[in-house]
């Protein structure tokens, strides 16, 4: 004779009876399992599965629903409640769980966790599926909510993807314990033993899986490539063309100083820097006695730093103003207009500007370019009268930089701003 076993709802086997010692011994057969031999509607723990059958062996003429002793009448045993055959419940009877559940419903749980610096992980109350519906809609709403809030803490991540990985496998089917308490033990047994297959997941649940992953790793890119923007100022990086790589080269001369420096393409370049530099610190030290007591300003000499590119037929000034950053706005766009007039300033000083020549001037700070201003040389410098054309600001504004490091024979065009 062969048995059945039920486990957490699922019917297993059969197994032939002579292995029901040797598979309690490996541990095969669990203390939650309930059993029943083939043929028989009752299904009994297995403590007490093991005894009748023991009971039986000793004397093939006992039954399950009996306590032999010698030839004496079985009695009542405190498991007999469990020995109720699935042929004896009157259909009327039934829950409307039960029903549902013998047509092939199912009862589960499924996982969510949200994050705010500290991840919280729980579980749904127990959900009805009625048969013919894989979970499809629960598993989307939890696992969403995992995906949209989950990540924002510690553990959460890996809360955040073994949540979903647990709903898109359908939750966790407790049908036997959610019907054990809603009518008791044995006819939720019952009930499970007669129980239909449950849906197989459909297009939608099969495809949510792949669809869930792919989110959450968008999710963890996105993240990863906005910290490292971050850490390495390039979240407003302009993207490069014609001229940003001589441009770049230059600028890391201005980066790389350890203090203040002089920098330039050529020689004439080298004494046009150093005028510029000369003006924009008078111009510095001067900001620094009218907003005395403004965080940003050093108190000492500056450590500015001057890079010239100088063409025939235009200049580029950059400078680098420590703690330029720090400064209030309506400072940093008087240091940049010093700036431009700086630039006037050393040219007609060195003799190098004429009419025409075109002329900008990128400020920056330690962390990126704050101002870029681009226009004409004027010898006659006035409060109307500037030459200036544009005034830019945010570090996306260095692009307009990148033409004018193009060497003279691959410039094509100019367009002032």
């Amino acid at each position: 004779m062969n048995f059945l076993i039920m486990r957490r709802g699922q019917k297993l086997g059969p197994f032939p009876d002579a292995a029901a010692e040797a598979m309690s011994a490996a541990g095969e057969l669990k203390a939650g399992d309930l059993v029943c031999w083939e043929g028989e509607g009752d299904w009994l723990p297995v403590s007490r599965f093991l005894e009748l059958r023991h009971q039986r062996l000793q004397n093939p003429e006992a039954t399950s629903g009996e306590a032999v002793t010698g030839g004496s009448a079985a009695t009542p045993t405190k498991t007999s409640f469990l020995r109720r055959s699935v042929e004896e419940i009157d259909e009327a009877t039934l829950t409307d769980a039960e029903r549902e559940v013998i047509a092939g419903g199912r009862f589960a749980v499924y996982r969510y966790c949200w994050s705010l610096g500290v991840s919280f992980r729980h579980t749904s109350a127990p959900l009805l599926l009625r048969a013919g519906d894989d979970g499809f809609g629960p598993a989307f709403r939890y696992s969403c909510i995992s995906l949209g809030l989950g990540w924002w803490g510690i553990p959460g991540p890996i809360w955040a993807i073994s949540t979903i990985r647990h709903n898109v496998l359908g939750g966790k089917d407790v049908t036997l314990e959610e019907l054990t308490r809603l009518v008791g033990h044995a006819r939720a047994a019952a009930a499970c033993a007669r129980r239909r297959p449950s849906a197989a997941p459909g297009m939608l649940m099969r495809s949510l899986g792949g669809v869930m992953t792919a989110l959450a790793l968008a999710l963890w890119l996105g993240v990863g490539w906005l910290g490292w923007s971050v850490v390495h100022n390039d979240a407003d990086e302009p993207a490069p063309g014609p001229g940003s790589q001589e441009f770049g080269a230059a600028d890391r001369q201005l980066i790389q100083a350890k203090r203040s420096a002089i920098f330039g393409n050529e020689l004439k370049a080298v004494e046009l820097a150093n005028a510029f530099n000369n003006a924009l610190k008078e111009a510095y030290a001067a900001a620094a006695r009218t907003h005395r007591g403004t965080a940003g300003f050093e108190t000492n000499s500056p450590a500015i730093s001057t890079y010239c590119e100088l063409h025939l037929d235009r200049v580029v000034f950059l400078a680098l103003v420590p703690g330029l950053q720090k400064l209030p706005a309506s400072v940093r766009q008087s240091l940049a207009s010093d700036a431009w007039k700086a630039s006037s300033v050393a040219l007609t000083d060195q003799k190098a500007g004429f009419a025409g020549l075109r002329v900008a001037v990128g400020l920056r700070s330690p962390a990126k370019y704050e101002h870029v201003m681009t226009g004409r040389y004027v010898r006659e410098f006035e409060a109307n009268n500037t030459g200036l054309r544009g005034n830019s600001e945010g570090n996306r504004s260095k692009a307009k930089l990148f033409p004018l490091f193009v060497p003279r024979d691959q410039l094509e065009s100019w367009n002032d701003e």
